[in-house]
């Protein structure tokens, strides 16, 4: 795994990625390099919705280890390669064929869970494209809660299972696993509410609404769900699991704040000091294990 690439890809998960320990940094790695690939095939805004979804499909179908179409890696290293404002995630998209032979080598478990979240996460990206292509904002709460999860919840599951898979017991207590593996998912849809609440007028202007209540309630719901994200964090096995867990959390918790104060459109950034201040905050907060 090219970890100079996935710093370069995102600062922040790296951050937190580092912690990890090697049983499960491989397979997060790796499910995040490929979810962050499709990611960027979904946003080329150059590229009709159309097309987009006929590469999601084929990324999806190589993934999940069967037969695609043998444009597919010319395609992403030419064309979407290209139409990348950020060199980083064009390189991604040009090696994609280097992150599909790792998928290959990994284990079985690990091939298995890898492919069955990012079928989910594919799924919600091509709701993204196709929803808005004939309608500019969600008619309920319940879509809203069915795409952060598509998208962001089930990594949260994919976490827990991952790592029960890789370190047992060290990392929590198997009958714990739908408790832990439901928390989880609650704190991959909140980090994706905090972007969507950060992004609304962006969105709004790209003709896409994914709230259409209260963002208020929204935001309340978030910080909800982000501190069931520290609960969960605080019940992990080890500190450096604690440690990963907890740092999203805190940052995100920030970034509400901050989104509640704005008073104008500008988009609202942690500052790196606030990062380094939480990087500690979330090692004494790891210090301990909360009693399962």
């Amino acid at each position: 795994m090219d970890f100079a690439l996935l710093k370069a890809v995102s600062r922040s998960f790296y951050l937190s990625m580092v912690w990890l320990p090697p049983a499960m940094r491989r397979g997060i790695a790796l499910g995040y390099m490929l979810a962050r690939a499709t990611d960027s095939v979904a946003d080329t805004s150059c590229a009709s919705a159309e097309k987009r979804a006929e590469v999601l499909r084929q990324m999806g179908l190589a993934i999940a280890g069967e037969n695609y179409s043998a444009d597919l890696l010319p395609m992403l290293r030419s064309e979407m390669a290209d139409a990348q404002s950020k060199e980083s995630e064009a390189m991604l998209l040009r090696r994609f064929d280097e992150c599909l032979e790792l998928l290959h080598r990994a284990s079985e478990e690990e091939r298995r869970l890898i492919r069955r979240v990012l079928s989910t996460i594919i799924e919600g990206q091509l709701w993204d494209l196709t929803y808005f292509a004939g309608c500019g904002c969600v008619q309920s709460d319940t879509e809203t809660r069915q795409y952060t999860y598509m998208v962001a919840g089930c990594v949260g599951e994919f976490w827990t299972d991952l790592g029960l898979a890789t370190m047992g017991r060290r990392f929590c207590r198997p009958e714990r696993r739908d408790i832990m593996a439901e928390a989880g998912k609650r704190y991959g849809q909140g980090l994706q509410l905090v972007n969507i609440l950060r992004d609304m007028d962006e969105d709004a202007a790209r003709g896409r609404r994914y709230i259409c209540s209260d963002p208020l309630l929204w935001l309340q719901r978030a910080r909800r769900y982000l501190n069931d994200g520290q609960d969960y964090a605080s019940r992990l096995g080890t500190f450096r699991l604690r440690f990963t867990a907890m740092l999203p959390a805190l940052l995100g918790l920030k970034t509400l704040r901050l989104i509640k104060q704005r008073t104008g459109s500008e988009r609202v950034k942690i500052s790196r000091w606030t990062v380094y201040a939480t990087l500690l905050e979330a090692a004494r907060l790891s210090a301990w294990r909360r009693a399962s």
